[in-house]
């Protein structure tokens, strides 16, 4: 019997330890919190590509390379980032109903605490959508998706449609080679931004899909069960 249970703890903690994805956001939007910044490291290269080097600087109103206005990890200032504000800072706005608005005109600034809470609310709204653009996401390498979501958080990855067709072709050597071709690309190359560099690295990213699918079709091949060799001995009579 207590062979038994250990055994049914194990498989269910290995069942909890193998959720994909897509259960993960359900689980997520069942249970009503917030999506953790840690899925595949992905709120991790979005801090690096947004904010890195920069803490200080992201805490209040800031140009980023377009010259938008933008605040925390990438967060783009629009007319809806007063009620997204609202939304997130709930607490803030009931001591300082002001407080976005403050925030947001560059008169104030967040804590850490408060980038990094804005970072799960954008996540949490984004990963869904790169989801939508490409079906078969949460399949994909850790390394894929981080890039894949941080274009997308750049505003990028839905304008290369013909991209997209070649990622949910499976067609990754070709994918690797259309995002790169480019005018935001060849624009940031020239004038030595690091938007090329982000493009670059989703374009290495898609090349190491192209070489890790190679391997898993090389995989299956060599685990096929061998076909039964066909007897040459006359049947019996």
């Amino acid at each position: 019997m207590l062979r038994q249970i250990i055994l049914c703890s194990i498989l269910i903690a290995s069942i909890n330890t193998m959720k994909n994805f897509k259960q993960y956001l359900t689980e997520q939007k069942s249970q009503n919190t917030e999506i953790k910044c840690d899925i595949n490291g992905i709120c991790k290269k979005i801090r690096t590509y947004e904010s890195a080097g920069n803490e200080e600087k992201i805490l209040g109103v800031y140009k980023d390379s377009k010259g938008l206005p933008t605040i925390g990890h990438g967060h783009l200032v629009t007319p809806k980032s007063e009620s997204i504000f609202a939304e997130v800072f709930a607490d803030e706005h009931k001591k300082d109903p002001s407080f976005g608005k403050t925030v947001l005109s560059g008169k104030g600034r967040l804590t850490s605490d408060q980038a990094e809470k804005l970072l799960q609310r954008d996540v949490r709204v984004r990963l869904p959508e790169v989801k939508k653009l490409v079906p078969k996401f949460e399949e994909l390498s850790g390394e894929l998706q981080g890039e894949l979501t941080s274009e997308h958080f750049r505003g990028m990855l839905g304008k290369s449609k013909k991209t997209l067709e070649h990622i949910n072709k499976g067609q990754y050597d070709e994918a690797s080679k259309e995002f790169l071709n480019a005018k935001d690309y060849r624009e940031s190359v020239a004038q030595k931004t690091g938007v090329a560099k982000r493009m670059e690295n989703l374009s290495t990213a898609l090349k190491k899909e192209a070489e890790l699918q190679k391997k898993r079709l090389a995989s299956q091949t060599t685990q096929a069960p061998a076909q039964p060799a066909i007897s040459q001995t006359a049947p019996s009579r």
